[in-house]
């Protein structure tokens, strides 16, 4: 798969997309009456679709740039993951006959930095810092990136109702809570092996699960 990554250099994942999408169609039809403009499900959509958006952005130079083992195949499977969910709330919003983007940017209102999101400055220096500082930064960011989609997932299971739409945030809450396991791993080793920089350690400081 890493091989097939390679060869389409990232940007042609159409297909999975597309099948994502069919099924996002297939789940959203299922109740008689879409969601209207401005519901929970709409918005969480959109705005769940915007923050994967981003931590596809940075996987996508890690896949490219990693060379570390470990943390190239995480960035792949975040990468493959993210994406193919993208292309399941955007099945469900065609299907429901709301636009892709709404009439506010998305995730408008939020505190974008506790949601997670990484500054566009943040993003950029992936592509530029020394591989191995890159590594640890990618690890640092996504892990915040994560807690911040768990906490969007959990919200959103306070006031969605379409069956749907619920199981999907539960799975994200499960996937991701996962994965912040597995950078916590990845994390703790590269600091007992010396490799994390000092200036990224604190934001390790009261590690906690979901």
């Amino acid at each position: 798969m890493q091989r097939r990554v390679q060869r389409h250099g990232l940007t042609a994942w159409a297909g999975g997309v597309l099948a994502a999408a069919v099924l996002g169609v297939g789940a959203a039809v299922t109740w008689p009456r879409p969601p209207a403009e401005g519901s929970s499900e709409v918005s969480f959509a959109r705005d769940m679709s915007a923050h994967h958006a981003q931590a596809v952005d940075m996987s996508v130079t890690l896949v490219k740039r990693a060379a570390d083992p470990a943390i190239r195949l995480l960035a792949q499977d975040i990468l493959l993951g993210q994406q193919a969910q993208i292309g399941q709330m955007q099945g469900w919003l065609m299907a429901w006959g709301r636009p892709l983007a709404g009439r506010e940017a998305p995730m408008a209102g939020m505190d974008r930095a506790r949601m997670g999101l990484a500054s566009d400055g943040d993003v950029r220096q992936l592509r530029h810092l020394p591989v191995n500082t890159a590594q640890t930064r990618y690890l640092v960011l996504m892990r915040r990136h994560h807690q911040g989609g768990v906490a969007m997932a959990k919200s959103a299971l306070t006031t969605v109702k379409r069956p749907e739409v619920r199981a999907f945030a539960e799975r994200v809450v499960a996937a991701q809570t996962s994965e912040i396991q597995a950078i916590d791993a990845l994390l703790g080793k590269r600091m007992a092996g010396g490799e994390a920089q000092p200036e990224m350690q604190p934001e390790m400081d009261g590690m906690t699960h979901e």
